[in-house]
């Protein structure tokens, strides 16, 4: 039995052994991802003073609390967040073409289309 060495045909010696992993030492157990050490970040609680009142909330909690107050006092930037925040949760539905159009919208198209056609024969 010929055993061709090549292209995704290592030779014998390069193989793993059976039972016995590429990477032995692996990913540590109980290690944490970028979005897991995110969340508990953004779960922590801190203490915000409102309307005279100390309150305990989460950070992001406090953190919405600043955009909205931020929209509120006329923040361009906090404002469009808002709105962009909201527009992809489905807090806000976008207007539907029925409504951007006027009721006699193929009135004015007709006459739209009569005025250039006779602008163009004149020329």
């Amino acid at each position: 039995m010929s055993y061709d060495i090549g292209y995704r045909r290592p030779p014998p010696s390069g193989q793993f052994k059976k039972g016995s992993s590429g990477n032995p030492k692996g990913r540590p157990k109980g290690s944490k991802n970028f979005l897991t050490l995110l969340e508990q970040e953004l779960n922590q609680k801190v203490v915000v003073n409102e309307g005279g009142h100390r309150k305990t909330v989460t950070r992001l909690q406090a953190m919405v609390k600043r955009l909205v107050a931020g929209a509120l006092q006329g923040e361009p930037k906090a404002v469009l967040l808002l709105v962009d925040l909201l527009r992809r949760s489905g807090g806000i539905e976008p207007p539907g073409v029925e409504g951007l159009l006027p009721p006699n919208y193929e009135e004015v198209l007709e006459n739209y289309v009569r005025s250039r056609k006779s602008s163009a024969s004149k020329a």
